[in-house]
């Protein structure tokens, strides 16, 4: 990778969607946060995960050479998560995703606390 990229976030989109690395480089379009458009997500073969039915947000944290993502629904639910390894932490052509996919999770209840 020429200028040592490898993870772009876009938005604009109304929609999530995950693309399949590209050369190394791990494509992702968080566009769900606000206004929703149920429809527009068109699947192709590069789509590694997609969603348009879902408001969600993304919670990023890097620790070292890693990068954590998950993205979570307005529900409270991890609709996909996983982790990408800074470039050349691997072999050639190897898939940065490491966990691509969480499996549907129902949100934990919150607990109110004590009133003052």
């Amino acid at each position: 990778m020429k200028y040592g990229v490898n993870v772009v976030f876009t938005g604009h989109e109304h929609f999530y969607e995950r693309i399949k690395p590209q050369k190394g480089v791990a494509y992702f379009i968080i566009g769900s946060s606000s206004k929703r458009r149920t429809g527009d997500l068109q699947k192709s073969a590069l789509t590694a995960y997609g969603n348009d039915k879902d408001y969600a947000f993304m919670l990023i944290e890097i620790a070292g050479d890693e990068l954590f993502y998950q993205t979570i629904s307005d529900q409270g639910v991890t609709l996909d998560a996983g982790s990408i390894r800074r470039s050349g932490e691997g072999p050639a052509g190897q898939d940065v995703t490491t966990n691509p996919v969480v499996p549907q999770a129902k949100p934990s209840p919150v607990q109110p606390g004590p009133r003052k």
